[in-house]
């Protein structure tokens, strides 16, 4: 295989990488983006738990156990609301964050790749050069 055949499988490689993190990282944002709407809503949502307020005629026993009830429903929503869902937004987060991180590596192979095109037209004064960087490429990518 020649420099020039080993150059355009690299250029396809990082091309075909870099839309596919492109591709996780825009399905990620949006499920954050989904997950914050639902949590805003949620925020919204659980005040109604707390309704209709308990007035003078609703006294004794089950006046109690309704109340205390509906308190625990409301913490136990609280919790997911903000805990659950903070939880899922931050792992979101991480994993754009390492997304981006081998977005910032296929550039580097993008320039290495293209420092290696620049070798190729150099001709045969620049064929042990363009042998390791392609070599390196070929490391990164493969």
């Amino acid at each position: 295989m020649s420099y020039s055949d080993m150059l355009d499988r690299i250029h396809a490689a990082i091309s075909n990488q870099s839309a596919d993190l492109e591709e996780k990282i825009s399905r990620l944002k949006r499920a954050k983006n989904k997950i914050e709407t639902e949590q805003n809503t949620s925020l919204e949502e659980i005040k109604k738990i707390r309704n209709p307020s308990l007035g003078s005629s609703w006294q004794g026993s089950r006046s109690e156990t309704f109340d205390e009830s509906r308190d625990e429903a409301y913490n136990e929503m609280q919790n997911i609301i903000t805990d659950d869902y903070e939880s899922y937004k931050t792992r979101i987060q991480s994993k754009i964050v390492l997304l981006e991180i081998e977005q910032g590596a296929l550039s580097a192979a993008r320039g290495l790749a293209h420092t290696a095109d620049q070798l190729l037209t150099k001709g045969e004064e620049a064929l042990e050069e363009l042998g390791s960087t392609i070599s390196d490429l070929t490391r990164r990518l493969f």
